[in-house]
């Protein structure tokens, strides 16, 4: 049975969003966590966005001034602050970043002057892309069965 495009499309989509979702709330639990805190801003003509790391990504965990615990205990409330944001879907991871040694996440939204990021998936790109990997790569439909699950349905 062939599935009508838009269906494919809308499951794709569906499935980038979860993905996506899932990079949010991971996020805010390691920021609860105190694994992740807010390590720099990146700002740009009408818009800012937050960089976050630590140790878990290679780097240091910001502290305050000279260990001081009033500094330590603003940077917490900043990271909470943050966690609740993604949490409530207000703003969202826009990029993750490698550097020598180190990682980092970007987050911002609207909010901040970020445009909204929307999974995207459109039909031409989806076309193009199967034709490519159709054209060059052997992919066992067995594969395909198991990462796409059930294609039968559209929910």
């Amino acid at each position: 049975m062939i599935l009508n495009e838009t269906c494919v499309v809308n499951s794709e989509k569906n499935v980038i969003h979860s993905f996506q979702r899932s990079l949010e709330i991971t996020t805010a639990i390691l920021l609860l966590t105190g694994q992740i805190t807010i390590i720099g801003v990146f700002v740009r003509s009408g818009r800012f966005s937050l960089s976050l790391g630590g140790p878990l990504f290679g780097g240091h965990r910001l502290e305050g001034k000279n260990h001081s615990q009033a500094g330590n205990l603003f940077i917490d409330i900043l990271d909470i602050i943050i966690a609740i944001l993604l949490i409530n879907d207000v703003i969202r991871v826009t990029g993750t970043f490698v550097s020598s040694g180190d990682f980092s996440i970007n987050v911002s939204g609207p909010i901040f002057g970020y445009p909204e990021v929307i999974p995207a998936l459109p039909i031409e790109d989806y076309n193009f892309f199967n034709t490519i990997v159709k054209k060059h790569y052997n992919v066992p439909p067995e594969l395909l069965t198991t990462l796409k699950g059930n294609e039968n349905k559209c929910h």
